[in-house]
């Protein structure tokens, strides 16, 4: 995600503005295992809208 502007983070959540990618890249990326945490299962979901709200 070093690519994304990252504007907030909220215990397990991550707020942040993008002009060009999509939620589900976003998604995808935030899956992607860390080579130190071999055999973590990681999930992703995610919504856009043009301001922050709890969905």
């Amino acid at each position: 995600m070093e690519s994304m502007r990252i504007v907030a983070h909220v215990h397990d959540e991550v707020i942040i503005e993008v002009d060009e990618d999509s939620v589900e890249n976003v998604c995808r990326s935030m899956s992607k295992v860390p080579d130190w945490a071999e055999g973590l299962v990681l999930n992703a979901d995610g919504y856009e809208c043009s301001f922050y709200m709890k969905d």
